[in-house]
C-alpha cells in the first residue's frame, strides 16, 4: 500500500535558544489594510517564498504586497495593547482550521477617531504587527478577512474612559476558517508605501 507523503509532517520543532529572552508577542503598533486592496496571490505566489537558508524568516514569505494606492491605516498602541491571538478549532474531518483574533486598545479623545471606529466596523482588514522577537510582521487574516467583533468604550472611571477597547477576529458568519496561522515577512509594499 503506498503512502500518501503529502499528509506527513517531515520535521521536529528544534529549542531556539536564541529567542527564549526575547520580548514575545506583537509590537505596539497596529497596521490595517482594507481585505481589496490586499494582493493575496502575489503575497503567496512561490516566487515570494524566503529560501534563504538560516535566515530569520526562512520559509515565510519575502513581503506582504499590497495594491496599487493601497492605505495602510496605522493604529498607534503603547507596550503590549496589541495582542493577536490563533486559536485552533478542529474540522468535520478531524484536521485544524485557525481563527485569527487580535485585540487592541485605541487612545483617543477626538470625533474624528469615533468615524474611523465606526468605518471599521462596517470593513473586512489585514491585520499587519511587528513581532517583537524577530522584527518581522506577521499577517493576520491573509485568507478570509478579519471583521469587527467588538467595540466597547468604558464609562465607568477617567483612567479607561477615553480608551476603546476594539476586537477584530475571523468572523464567525463564515464556516470558513483560516488555513493556517499568521504568516511572517520581511517588508510590506505598496506602489506607494513601504515600511
Amino acid at each position: 500500500m503506498a503512502v500518501n507523503c503529502t499528509n506527513l509532517i517531515t520535521s521536529g520543532v528544534s529549542l531556539d535558544c536564541k529567542a527564549l529572552s526575547d520580548m514575545i508577542g506583537a509590537g505596539k503598533d497596529l497596521i490595517l489594510v482594507n481585505y481589496d486592496d490586499f494582493d493575496y496571490a502575489a503575497t503567496f505566489d512561490p516566487s515570494n517564498k524566503c529560501d534563504t537558508v538560516g535566515a530569520p524568516n526562512e520559509g515565510g514569505i519575502k513581503e506582504i504586497i499590497l495594491k496599487d494606492g493601497a492605505v495602510q491605516h496605522l493604529f498607534e498602541g503603547t507596550d503590549n495593547s496589541v495582542k493577536p491571538t490563533v486559536t485552533a478549532e478542529q474540522r468535520e474531518n478531524g484536521n485544524s482550521w485557525y481563527v485569527h483574533s487580535i485585540a487592541f486598545v485605541s487612545y483617543s479623545k477626538k470625533s474624528k477617531d469615533r468615524y474611523t471606529l465606526r468605518d471599521l466596523g462596517n470593513s473586512k482588514v489585514i491585520a499587519i504587527t511587528i513581532d517583537n522577537s524577530t522584527k518581522l510582521f506577521e499577517l493576520f487574516g491573509a485568507e478570509q478577512g478579519l471583521k469587527v467583533g467588538a467595540i466597547e468604550r468604558n464609562y465607568s472611571d477617567s483612567e479607561v474612559s477615553n480608551f476603546y477597547s476594539v476586537t477584530i477576529a475571523t468572523p464567525d458568519v463564515q464556516v470558513i476558517r483560516e488555513s493556517g496561522m499568521g504568516e511572517l515577512a520581511s517588508t510590506v509594499r505598496t506602489a506607494l508605501t513601504e515600511y
